[in-house]
């Protein structure tokens, strides 16, 4: 290993024309390991699966328990007579329990209604068992079992423990990426914001080789096309040396790219800003020099405010004579209302005096109203010749005499009020004329004053001068600042681009040859599932699946769901035969294939499938397969009864 490290740090310093210090100091800064070594094969077996727990919510609830024991190699069966009967979900608890982390296939009700799990599984010689608790909160452990010198009870050797859903998961990848030599691989995830980031794999989407569930997107694992992980995943699993590294290096490469292309972007906008800032400066500086050829000389302000103070002191005389005018009319208005206050005053008084005379020449005494003496009727017939009262002999006032009186009292009051109204209008007017020539006196009191204040026109040119200056000066620095420094990170770039050229060539010599193989053993598998017109298949460096079928070209991507089930069992059995005929490879041997009746529509091709597993892995002692599906001849007549957990009817797994 270390010969072929150092030979690859020559390789790269060579070619990139610097220093194997300076590519160490690359590597370490980049975390990028070398992985020359190529991966010996390990093989996972399940001994044991007991899960136990309580059903709610729906009928038949209650407490249940599988257990499922003396599991070994070769073909295995979950099958019910109709759907929903527990099966997928056997092979979703393995998958959490091997993962530490559970699908988003296995539902939450579900997942609630189990309380306990333990997993007892062989590693090449090895016993491993996992158990759980899930009530509450997760707790568990990873325990080595061992029989003891005397052959009772097995002993535990507790590996590690975890109580929480992360440290599960941890606790897991750990184990497994130590046991079969892997290393998290990264690629690199585009996004529209920032460019893109660095994205580490682990065990979670490695262990995805194991499953094959119903949705055959991808060829090899459960990771998505645009993930990138598939090529990696089928590098890794071939045991292909330095994938690890092609992966880190190429993720370190685009890293440096994107911060070169962010830190020509952070230029591009600091240049942006400085043209704007020398723009805001010019535009700002023609301002001040415009401000400073318009400020005025001294004799122009001197005349200006002599010619506003004549002014001035004209309209203080005209405003002192209005005040005066104004007076008088007060006083006129004041006269002239006292005399028509009097006037309506004396004809309110006759016309009161006319209506009580009406009242009481309408009564006709009978006697003295101080002594009681009868009032004779010769006095009364005097009185209506003489117009003398018959009570008191005074004289008794006509209808004729009042009217004349109302009507020169009427004339007294309506001449009154008119010269109020003329005294009114007059005092108006000398207001109103008073008010504009305040208002004029106040205007020309400012001009005085604003041309007072721009005497200081000397003092006014010298500010407006400095202010000139001083822009002229932000204008030359701003124009001789020098261009952002940007980090020249050519050989970083010349450097990891190297690195991913002699990698790339280090995992093609091996990987080729290993793909041709696993292509030639993968036509002969799909023809055991029944694929008979498959003449031609071609898998390559990127995980893509070429095939001539029926005598024309096509891909795994355009063939039917049926197909596709069979071409990735049958690529996933290849790349393990033929990574264990060479003694390379990480593929644990164990394969789980959920519902393969719900894509092949035919009774026959789904014979064709079990059929052909049942065959290879009598072949391969090392492979065990499990299948879930409807209970079939086609499958029951391949896999043994004692091999099949098995529901009847109505009834669940579990």
């Amino acid at each position: 290993m270390a010969q072929q490290k150092e030979e690859w740090l020559q390789a790269i310093a060579t070619k990139a024309e610097v220093a194997v210090s300076a590519v160490e100091k690359l590597l370490a800064t980049h975390r990028i390991q070398a992985s020359p070594v190529l991966a010996e094969p390990r093989r996972l077996i399940l001994n044991e699966l007991e899960f136990s727990g309580a059903k709610e919510g729906i009928d038949g609830a209650g407490p249940f328990t599988f257990l499922w024991s003396d599991l070994t190699h070769g073909l295995w069966a979950m099958l019910s007579q109709k759907n929903f009967r527990g099966k997928s979900t056997i092979i979703e608890i393995v998958r959490w329990v091997l993962r530490g982390r559970p699908s988003d296939n296995l539902q939450e009700d579900v997942r609630r209604w189990i309380h306990e799990v333990r997993l007892r599984f062989l590693l090449d010689d090895d016993q491993y068992e996992v158990a759980i608790r899930t009530q509450g909160k997760l707790e568990g452990k990873l325990c080595r079992v061992r029989a003891d010198s005397y052959g009772s009870e097995p002993c535990k050797t507790v590996l590690a423990e975890f109580s929480t859903d992360g440290e599960f998961e941890a606790v897991m990848a750990d184990f497994f990426m130590r046991a079969f030599a892997m290393e998290p691989i990264s690629t690199w995830r585009k996004a529209e914001d920032d460019g893109g980031q660095a994205v580490t794999h682990s065990w979670v989407a490695f262990s995805g080789a194991m499953f094959i569930g119903t949705s055959y997107e991808v060829l090899l694992g459960d990771m998505p096309v645009t993930g990138g992980m598939t090529s990696r995943l089928m590098q890794m699993y071939l045991g292909v040396p330095w994938v690890s590294t092609l992966a880190a290096g190429k993720a370190a490469l685009q890293a440096v790219e994107q911060s070169v292309q962010a830190a020509d972007r952070r230029s591009a906008a600091n240049q942006a800003a400085a043209a704007a800032r020398v723009e805001s400066i010019r535009s700002q500086l023609e301002g001040k020099r415009a401000a400073l050829a318009g400020i005025p000389s001294d004799q122009a302000v001197r005349d200006a405010i002599r010619a506003a103070t004549v002014e001035l002191s004209k309209v203080r005389s005209d405003e002192k004579a209005a005040m005066g005018r104004a007076a008088e009319a007060r006083a006129a208005l004041r006269d002239f209302l006292m005399a028509n206050q009097e006037d309506r005053s004396d004809l309110q008084a006759h016309l009161d005096a006319t209506s009580a005379v009406a009242v009481f020449r309408r009564l006709e005494p009978k006697c003295c109203p101080r002594c009681d003496h009868e009032i004779s009727k010769a006095k009364k017939a005097l009185e209506q010749s003489t117009h003398a009262c018959s009570v008191c002999g005074e004289s008794v006032e006509s209808s004729e005499d009042g009217e004349a009186r109302k009507a020169e009292l009427q004339q007294r009051a309506a001449a009154s009020a008119t010269a109020v109204k003329s005294a009114r209008d007059a005092l108006r007017e000398e207001e109103d004329e008073l008010k504009a020539l305040g208002a004029k006196a106040e205007d020309l009191h400012a001009q005085v004053a604003t041309h007072t204040q721009a005497l200081s026109s000397a003092v006014q040119r010298q500010d407006a001068a400095m202010a000139v200056a001083v822009l002229e000066g932000r204008l030359e620095e701003a124009l001789s600042l020098p261009a952002t420094e940007i980090q020249d990170r050519s050989s970083d770039l010349k450097v990891l681009s190297t690195l991913v050229s002699e990698t790339e060539t280090r995992v093609k010599s091996l990987r080729d040859g290993l793909l041709e193989d696993v292509s030639k053993r993968l036509i002969e598998y799909a023809k055991d599932f029944g694929l008979q017109n498959l003449s031609a298949a071609t898998l390559k460096g990127n995980a893509s699946l070429s095939l001539i079928k029926g005598g024309t070209p096509t891909s795994y991507s355009k063939v039917t769901d049926g197909e596709k089930l069979r071409l990735k069992v049958a690529t996933v059995l290849a790349m393990i035969e033929v990574a264990e005929t060479r003694g390379v490879g990480r593929h644990p041997g164990l394969l789980m294939i959920d519902s393969p009746g719900a894509q092949e529509v035919a009774p026959e091709d789904v014979d064709h499938l079990v059929s052909g597993l049942q065959s290879i892995a009598s072949k391969l002692p090392y492979l065990q397969v499990f299948v879930a599906g409807i209970s079939s001849p086609a499958i029951t007549s391949h896999v043994p009864k004692d091999r099949r957990k098995e529901a009847f009817g109505e009834q669940f797994l579990w």
